[in-house]
């Protein structure tokens, strides 16, 4: 089979004829489309502006809406004036007129917008007898066709509204991705293509306004919020060390209403580090306690230029001299330096290892083992159930022995370290229900949202503001609904009605879920000592699927009606115990002694911090987006009243259009006397002497 190939006739016009056609093509004029436009909006011969300026605004404001581009193609000058340079005429062109060829390749050129000869052009010229510039000659016809619905993404058209500037602030503030943020906007004008700007333009805006790209300005943006803050409350506290060379090392910042709140609450905290939370890869730490709500409040947060020993003792030294007194107790992870810092600056408060952890790394350090799963279930049930630290002991090293674990140095040093982490070790002591470092992390939880490993020092801090902002609000919400009075429960007892007038919500839901266990203990055996009764109580507990009884004893006094538990929850957690309240149910005690309602989580209490609001930096803001937003949220009251009539919308209408009018007539009476008026300047017979 041939393939025949036809053989195409070569066109007998040389090149020069070739480019004489298509010359003549393009020096084909085309009259753009003005039936959108009133007559005052086209430009004719004629025509007077009182400045050069207001003359290139109306020449740019009729290419905008016809679909082309403008530029001043030549400005002539008074030469007779040597002093100053004065502009006598000026000539406008469309950005498309002359002719060329580019070596670039049409994929790769970055301006694509190409000249074709265009002659559209408006020239304007000094009229020194009116002081006025006139219009003098003007082309209308283009050689190209004029699109106005693609002008707006021509890059010398796209602007960011005022608007669009305030909502990606806040946006930004309240990490808002820049895409959403587009999209927002697009949804608000009913598409991205009625939009004067593109998504790139949001996220230039961000970079370039809202970002420190070097880090000495990141560092110097930081410091200047702190100073800010310092200014709108006196109370916020700052602290920032430094190496001999001026280097960074640490940083710890405390909100006024951190540091009243810490009055409350500073029986115990938690402190935790994070990293890649920021460009320069510092660890972020946190200082996290418990709330009346028991729920995690803010009480401090640092940066740190590593961690070390010295960095953790700069961080703890000017926290305790910001808060002044050191608490009961504190909650780490395994850190030695942590540990060693702790012991150096806060001999006195005793420390914990957060639980959470350990168990965390059971799995990667036991989970060769081929019982996993049952020594799994084992190891949690001894170190959250124990009773007693003596039955801890005893069932420890019947585990150790079962799973012949005594080769396995990380549970040797485990053991070795019980006190700083069985939970049956601090059951004497006071911890809020504290056991792990998890508050802390639920903390950079709310971070990592907002946060990325190229968020510089500004960001952070401002993202500190709106996690503030963020527990604030939450704080006041359970306020109001703990103040809006008690609706008893239905077949609630006495105690439980007791706890309910004086607990805030969430801790007295906490007590009821005692109640509930309080049924599954049962009062074996009573033994009169003295004055107080030995009470033996079983609790039913499931272990492995099976029923556990675990027996705790009771010293119940019946003149005074106190009560104490081995559990020792309630010296723990301050929340009494399905044992106690089995005890009391079984003596038919109505209500408990006032030492058992702990003002910690007491609704009644005032407390002064609820009273402080928190500091907000509003540096990010100028003068005229904070003017803009006011104006904004004004008429959107005014609005909000009138929309739901046809009539009242339009009438609100042409108030808005009446009231623009009014505003541009008077911007127009401003510009015609701004500047100086004319005249001999003071001094200026004194200037010649001199030359």
């Amino acid at each position: 089979m041939k393939l025949l190939i036809k053989r195409v006739p070569r066109s007998t016009k040389s090149p020069t004829s070739w480019r004489q056609e298509m010359m003549s093509w393009e020096l084909r004029h085309e009259l753009s489309d003005h039936s959108g436009l009133r007559e005052e909006e086209i430009p004719v011969i004629g025509m007077s502006f009182d400045s050069l300026p207001l003359a290139q605004e109306f020449y740019t404001n009729y290419a905008k809406k016809l679909g082309f581009v403008t530029k001043v193609r030549n400005t002539n000058f008074d030469k007779t004036r040597k002093d100053a340079k004065i502009p006598i005429n000026q000539s406008l062109h469309c950005t498309r007129e002359g002719y060329r060829e580019s070596r670039v390749k049409a994929a790769t050129r970055s301006n694509r917008i190409t000249a074709t000869r265009c002659k559209a052009r408006m020239y304007v010229m000094l009229d020194r007898e009116k002081e006025c510039w006139v219009v003098s000659i003007v082309e209308l016809k283009h050689s190209h066709p004029c699109s106005a619905e693609k002008v707006i993404h021509y890059h010398e058209y796209r602007e960011l509204t005022m608007h669009a500037k305030c909502v990606i602030t806040d946006n930004d503030e309240a990490g808002i991705r820049p895409n959403k943020t587009y999209l927002a906007l697009a949804n608000e004008v009913g598409g991205s293509s009625n939009l004067s700007f593109s998504e790139k333009d949001v996220r230039n805006y961000i970079a370039s306004n809202l970002r420190c790209s070097d880090d000495n300005a990141d560092f110097n943006g930081m410091m200047n919020y702190f100073v800010r803050m310092k200014e709108i409350n006196p109370n916020f506290f700052y602290a920032i060390d430094v190496d001999d060379a001026n280097k960074f090392r640490s940083a710890l910042w405390v909100d006024a209403r951190c540091r009243a709140s810490y009055e409350y609450y500073r029986d115990v905290v938690s402190f935790d580090t994070i990293y890649r939370r920021n460009r320069h890869g510092l660890p972020f730490a946190s200082f996290v306690s418990v709330n009346h709500h028991g729920k995690s409040t803010l009480l401090g947060y640092a940066l740190l230029v590593s961690e070390e020993i010295l960095s953790f003792e700069l961080v703890f030294t000017q926290w305790v001299r910001c808060v002044g007194i050191v608490p009961k107790g504190i909650i780490i992870d395994q850190c030695k330096a942590m540990t060693g810092a702790i012991r150096k600056v806060l001999p006195d408060t005793i420390h914990r290892w957060c639980i959470w952890h350990i168990m965390k790394k059971t799995q990667f350090k036991l989970g060769g083992y081929a019982r996993y799963g049952e020594l799994s279930a084992m190891m949690n049930h001894i170190v959250y159930n124990s009773p007693s630290s003596e039955s801890f002991e005893v069932h420890w090293a019947g585990f150790i022995k079962e799973f012949e674990l005594g080769q396995n140095r990380w549970l040797a040093n485990l053991y070795a370290n019980r006190r700083k982490w069985v939970p049956i070790f601090f059951k004497s002591e006071f911890w809020a229900g504290m056991r792990s470092t998890q508050r802390s992390e639920s903390m950079h939880a709310f971070y990592g949202g907002y946060l990325h490993c190229k968020s510089g020092l500004v960001q952070f801090v401002h993202e500190y503001d709106n996690v503030l902002g963020n527990k604030e609000q939450k704080e006041l919400e359970d306020d109001v609904v703990d103040s809006k009075g008690v609706i008893p429960c239905i077949g609630s007892t006495c105690i439980e009605r007791q706890f309910q007038q004086e607990y805030t919500s969430n801790m007295f839901r906490t007590l009821q879920l005692e109640v509930r266990k309080k049924t599954d203990c049962v009062v074996r055996s009573t033994e009169q000592k003295g004055d107080t009764i030995s009470i033996k109580v079983d609790e039913q507990k499931v272990f492995w699927g099976k029923p556990v009884y675990h027996t705790f004893i009771v010293e119940f006094d019946p003149l005074s009606r106190k009560s104490r538990c081995e559990c020792n929850k309630f010296e723990s957690v301050g929340i009494l115990c399905c044992h106690i309240l089995a005890v009391c149910s079984y003596y038919r005690v109505d209500t408990v002694p006032s030492c058992y309602v702990l003002p910690r989580w007491s609704k009644n209490v005032i407390r002064k911090h609820t009273y402080i609001k928190s500091s907000h930096d509003v540096a990010r803001s100028n003068e005229t987006h904070n003017l803009f937003k006011h104006l904004c949220s004004e008429f959107y009251n005014v609005a909000q009243d009138f929309v739901a009539c046809d009539e009242e919308a339009a009438i609100l209408r042409a108030a808005l259009s009446d009231a623009k009018s009014r505003l541009t007539d008077y911007r127009a009476s401003m510009v015609k006397t701004k500047g100086q008026p004319k005249g001999k300047r003071l001094g200026a017979e004194l200037d010649k002497l001199i030359k």
